[in-house]
Parts: C-alpha cells; sequence; structure tokens
C-alpha cells in the first residue's frame, strides 16, 4: 500500500481517510467517482456507502487539508451535493477487490 501526501490525479483508486474517522473512496480512472463511509463522529448522508459520479473534484485533497467535491448524480429534483471532508490524515492506494 502506498502512501501519498496528497491525491495523485494519475488512474487509481485511493483511500482518503479523515480525523471524523470517516473514509473516502476515489476512483480516478474515466469518470471520477467518490463513495464515502461514514466514521463514528461523522452524520449519516443518503449518499453513503454507494458510488457516485463526480461533477468536480476541488482542491484539499492532501494530508492536512480538507477535500472538496461535489456530486453530479444526484437527479434533477434534488440537484449536485457538494461536501467538505474532515481533515485528511492519510491517503493511500486501495487495493481492488
Amino acid at each position: 500500500m502506498t502512501h501519498f501526501d496528497k491525491l495523485t490525479r494519475q488512474q487509481g483508486i485511493y483511500r482518503v481517510e479523515t480525523s471524523s474517522g470517516s473514509v473516502h473512496i476515489l476512483d480516478v480512472a474515466g469518470r471520477t467517482t467518490w463513495e464515502r463511509r461514514p466514521g463514528p463522529e461523522a452524520g449519516i448522508e443518503r449518499y453513503d456507502h454507494s458510488p457516485r459520479v463526480l461533477s468536480q473534484l476541488g482542491r484539499g485533497w492532501e494530508v492536512g487539508h480538507q477535500g472538496y467535491l461535489v456530486v453530479a448524480d444526484e437527479g434533477y429534483l434534488t440537484g449536485a451535493t457538494t461536501h467538505l471532508t474532515a481533515t485528511i490524515i492519510s491517503i493511500t492506494d486501495e487495493p481492488e477487490t
């Protein structure tokens, strides 16, 4: 498992762990997808445990910062959802299952 100081934009699957205990899985291959696995200190959201297509992967995806993103596929009725992570404590390769 390789550790990174910041999220690389190279193709791959990355595991981002945060200070809240939440884990974010980012699949950067073609259309970037994001899956949030909430930790014990995080609130529960409708998009948890289900990969979502992103319309924007913003700045901040590095250790010691907060990552920002916009989920694109929430549908026409509810619109896009923005998300700001808790402080990132590690970024690693996520083994493919």
